[in-house]
């Protein structure tokens, strides 16, 4: 029985020989699919494998029709890769903030009307202001300045040349109020009192006062003051110099001058160095002696501005120093 046993195996193995074992399929040879079992019959395409991706340059028989896959680009995040407009990325304010600008919303309507009200009388301000100009320019154009209430006058004469405008609107009106008592004095047949006169000039002292009050002022008051006692001497005749009436109006009238003089001359002296000259006293004291002895011999004046001239050489005889350095003497 032992050779029988041998026939049948000799037979098998030559079968075996003759019919071989299929082999792998070659559409699935690569180097990531598992190795097929030493088996009879081939390995099936499991679910693990269709799980498995593919890559760059491989076929895949079972997704030829899928699409790659797309990434974005490396250092780009995720608003730009997906195109996103800002406006849908800003979140919402959250309660606490949206209540606050509730709250303060009213507080900041009323701020801008405010400021809406500031600038329309910001514009009414300038208007009053161009008005006020050329109400002044009007006033001066018809030498009116001396004449003008006290509160447009402090408004006119906070101007740096108002000393000078004002000295020139006085002496001009000066000279109308002398050529009208002279054309009043000619149209009589008998000559006016001298309290005539000097009542009409007296309104010019307080004028005078308040130029002396002004930055460059005491010079320009000091010189129309000379100017109006000048001005009462050209009037009257020969008959009314000895009148006792006339006489007494005289030197009340000076009286009122010197006063406003020997004011005049100490601002004068404290305020030296505003003056663009120098101010030379001696020399002014000599005009005024002078003068006064003219109308002494004329009219009969014994005193003519008697403290100012006190005043005035008190201050030559110390020496004191005058404007620029100079001293009090003539040049």
């Amino acid at each position: 029985m032992s050779w029988l046993r041998r026939l049948s195996r000799d037979r098998s193995s030559k079968n075996e020989q003759d019919f071989p074992m299929p082999l792998r399929p070659t559409s699935f040879a690569d180097h990531q699919s598992p190795p097929y079992k030493d088996t009879q019959y081939a390995s099936t395409y499991n679910s693990q494998d269709r799980l498995r991706p593919t890559t760059a340059g491989q076929s895949d028989p079972h997704y030829h029709n899928a699409l790659p896959i797309q990434r974005p680009p490396e250092g780009s995040n995720n608003a730009t890769a997906h195109n996103t407009p800002p406006s849908t990325m800003t979140s919402a304010p959250d309660p606490l903030t949206r209540a606050f600008n509730e709250a303060v919303r009213p507080y900041l309507d009323k701020i801008e009307r405010l400021q809406a009200e500031i600038e329309e009388k910001n514009l009414d301000i300038q208007q009053l202001e161009d008005e006020r100009a050329d109400m002044h320019a009007w006033i001066d154009k018809r030498g009116l300045r001396a004449d003008v209430p006290p509160s447009i006058a402090a408004a006119m004469n906070s101007d740096s040349t108002s000393a000078q405008t004002l000295a020139h609107h006085l002496d001009r009106k000066m000279t109308i109020l002398n050529h009208d008592l002279h054309r009043l004095q000619d149209s009589l047949s008998s000559h006016l009192p001298t309290s005539t006169f000097t009542t009409t000039l007296a309104t010019l002292l307080p004028a005078i006062e308040s130029l002396s009050l002004l930055p460059h002022g005491p010079p320009l008051a000091f010189e129309l003051l000379i100017k109006l006692g000048g001005n009462l001497n050209s009037h009257g005749g020969e008959e009314g110099y000895n009148n006792d009436g006339d006489v007494a109006s005289r030197a009340e009238f000076y009286s009122r001058l010197d006063e406003t003089m020997v004011d005049v001359v100490r601002r004068r002296l404290e305020r030296g160095g505003d003056e663009e000259q120098a101010w030379y006293v001696a020399k002014d004291v000599k005009r005024l002696e002078k003068t006064g002895g003219f109308l002494r011999s004329k009219i009969g004046l014994q005193t003519y501005f008697p403290r100012s001239l006190d005043v005035m050489r008190y201050e030559v005889k110390r020496g004191e120093v005058g404007v620029n350095g100079r001293h009090g003497g003539s040049p």
